[in-house]
């Protein structure tokens, strides 16, 4: 059973979801183009580049299981079409490959080397996540106008 710490606060989870909404729209958002001949957002999976629509794109993560310590980590999500992040689970080996070209191989290992530490989110941090990628949202929104 999960408490709430006050009536009608919400729980660590509620917060989760809330930050993860926010958060992988602003990766998609970030990594959107305007391409296609109506003005609409298309983006460049990372992992095999194809060019999708922003809707059918995902926020993928480039350590499987979205350990906690890095849910939230920009450099770590990327936007990917569903064949990569879903059917091919993340297409690994090609994330790995794309984050070395961005990183260079020894921040990369250091990345992967916190998949041990620990992390349990508080409703305060998630609090302060999400005003954070809201407000992210919205400067990137307010500067395509």
């Amino acid at each position: 059973m999960k408490r709430k710490s006050k009536k009608g606060s919400k729980t660590v989870s509620q917060w989760k979801k809330l930050c993860w909404k926010v958060f992988s729209e602003w990766i998609r958002e970030r990594d959107s183009v305007r391409l296609s001949p109506n003005g609409e957002r298309e983006i460049y999976c990372f992992t095999c580049k194809n060019r999708i629509s922003f809707k059918q794109a995902q926020a993928g993560h480039f350590q499987p299981g979205r350990f906690p310590v890095f849910l939230f980590d920009e450099r770590q999500v990327n936007s990917q079409c569903f064949r990569c992040n879903i059917n091919l689970k993340g297409n690994w080996p090609r994330y790995y490959e794309r984050m070395v070209e961005e990183y260079g191989k020894d921040e990369v290992e250091k990345m992967i080397a916190q998949r041990n530490n620990f992390k349990q989110w508080k409703v305060n941090e998630l609090e302060e996540i999400y005003l954070k990628y809201k407000s992210k949202l919205y400067e990137l929104n307010e500067k395509e106008i």
